[in-house]
């Protein structure tokens, strides 16, 4: 299958709508407590859109939490988060997304970036440049995490078979590349790069030919 096929779909998407509920008791970090709580305003429970991590931008460190609270809705595996926010770790995570927004950088910086933060991925990062406006070598950032490495495995895009058989632990290796082909498929379909990520995130598993 070609991911053009689904054109007049993907370009109708509600991309910034995509939204997840965000329950305060799976949000106990000692180091920022007094933000997070700040942030859920004594509710048990937040919503979260894409539209609104791209709204706090202007606030850096309220959009790290909301951003990490979008995709880590129940605050992930090990101490992943909490090593980010610690303090130190999280003021060295400010200064480098101060450098990211509405900017381009390289691929290596961003590998570099990575590296040197205590608790941060590849998915993480990419979460960050993509609602930061980012531009990559000339590429708009989009998301890359576990789920759109697993629809690019399952191989049903004719676009991703050269990237079949990436992994997470080798993913920024791949990542550009896989920037270029989103970038490349959103000029041809005339949709947002959002919309495409969205689309194999969502979808890309679930979908066959049809006989």
């Amino acid at each position: 299958m070609k991911i053009a096929e689904f054109q007049s779909f993907i370009i109708e998407f509600p991309y910034k709508n995509q939204s997840v509920d965000i329950k305060s008791d799976k949000w106990i970090v000692e180091s920022q407590q007094n933000f997070i709580d700040d942030i859920f305003e004594n509710k048990k429970l937040i919503t979260l859109n894409r539209s609104d991590l791209i709204n706090s931008r202007s606030n850096i460190k309220e959009f790290i939490l909301k951003t990490l609270m979008w995709g880590y809705p129940t605050k992930g595996r090990g101490r992943n988060i909490e090593n980010l926010l610690e303090k130190r770790n999280l003021e060295q995570l400010i200064e480098i997304l101060n450098g990211y927004k509405e900017n381009e950088i390289t691929i290596d910086r961003l590998k570099k970036d990575i590296r040197s933060v205590s608790g941060l991925g590849l998915s993480t990062i990419t979460k960050f440049t993509h609602f930061l406006d980012t531009t990559i070598d000339g590429n708009k950032a989009v998301i890359l995490d576990k789920r759109i490495i697993e629809t690019i495995n399952v191989g049903r895009f004719d676009e991703f078979k050269n990237l079949k058989g990436i992994k997470y632990d080798n993913a920024a290796k791949y990542y550009f590349e896989y920037l270029e082909i989103i970038n490349k498929l959103s000029e041809l379909i005339k949709a947002e790069p959002d919309q495409i990520e969205m689309f194999l995130f969502i979808f890309g598993r679930s979908l066959s030919k049809v006989n």
